[in-house]
């Protein structure tokens, strides 16, 4: 079991398809909150459950890269590329945990993924190697009540501060951002400027290699 009171390390997940601002800013904040070790950051492969993103595998990574060097506590780990299959989240979980046996790993997600969480191939396994974090943007309001899974396992607000259990589900507010992959890729289509909503050195390698165009 991970260490008690040790520094839990975030999973963050997705196809960043191009990472942006948002990604940044959100999982940042979360950090913080939770004094984190680390951000795993985990590109899908194959996702189960969206659309095959549009930049190829070496773009995408390429473009991690230079979004994630800005922080040392940010690591790009590539699994999902390398397995053949769905990515399913529950196999990197166990993964992780195999390789981090003392660490509390925390998988953050937006509210719209926590709560479609019982869809998830082995859920209840999700829940048995990892805290779940709910990045909870301003004016997102979780369900009310809250499932009898997610009520059991919530952490209250006295334990706002501290190191998350594996299992358990904390809420953690994150500042609003107005920018998703998708309206970036539209932007790009229509031929509008995405300067804003992704940093400049992404926004030039988007058009160096002539991404999403």
């Amino acid at each position: 079991m991970p260490e008690s009171g040790s520094r839990p390390v975030i999973v963050f997940g997705g196809t960043f398809d191009p990472v942006h601002q948002g990604h940044i800013q959100t999982v940042t904040a979360v950090c913080d909150a939770l004094d984190a070790a680390e951000v795993i950051w985990l590109p899908v492969g194959d996702p189960p459950h969206r659309p095959t993103p549009q930049a190829p595998p070496h773009h995408r990574l390429a473009m991690l890269e230079i979004a994630l060097s800005g922080d040392s506590r940010f690591v790009l780990d590539t699994r999902e590329w390398t397995r053949v299959g769905p990515s399913y989240s529950v196999l990197s979980l166990e993964e992780l945990r195999a390789e981090r046996p003392n660490e509390t790993l925390c998988l953050a997600l937006g509210l719209d993924a926590a709560i479609s969480l019982p869809t998830w191939h082995r859920w209840e396994d999700i829940l048995s190697l990892a805290a779940i974090v709910v990045m909870q943007r301003p004016g997102w309001q979780v369900p009310d009540p809250l499932p009898a899974w997610w009520q059991q396992r919530r952490m209250d607000a006295s334990s706002e501060h501290r190191a998350p259990n594996v299992g358990s589900i904390q809420q953690v507010p994150v500042p609003a951002m107005d920018v998703s992959s998708a309206t970036i890729r539209s932007a790009i289509q229509a031929g509008h400027s995405i300067d804003e909503q992704v940093s400049l050195d992404i926004a030039r390698y988007i058009r160096e290699h002539h991404l999403y165009e």
